[in-house]
């Protein structure tokens, strides 16, 4: 999780394993998609300011944002969108899980009756 913060995020990636998947296919690809639809209307409209600079790669989200757009609001929303998908990511992780697990069971069972 602490490369992460860093958005280092190779660890992640190939250790869940989401590269491959096809339970988190849909998440991986499409949600970013959404959060940036969400920072895009966000801006136009006027809820968060304009970035003008261009932050570090490595700096935290938040940070980034905020040093970007030079707008706590920014930041906040930030926030807000890695909640949000944090949700989303949610269900499709239950559902990994569940095949696991189910995979794990089947395993068991054929290996206790050899």
């Amino acid at each position: 999780m602490v490369p992460a913060i860093f958005n280092i995020n190779e660890p992640v990636i190939f250790g869940t394993p989401v590269v491959f998947n096809p339970t988190l296919f849909f998440p991986f690809v499409f949600i970013e998609g959404i959060l940036g639809v969400i920072a895009y209307y966000a801006t136009k409209w006027g809820l968060v300011g304009a970035t003008f600079a261009e932050a570090p790669w490595t700096a935290p989200a938040p940070l980034g944002a905020f040093y970007a757009a030079m707008d706590f609001r920014a930041a906040l929303l930030v926030f807000l969108l890695i909640g949000l998908s944090g949700l989303l990511w949610f269900p499709f992780f239950k559902l990994y899980e569940r095949q696991l697990l189910q995979e794990s069971g089947r395993e068991g069972k054929t290996k206790g009756a050899a």
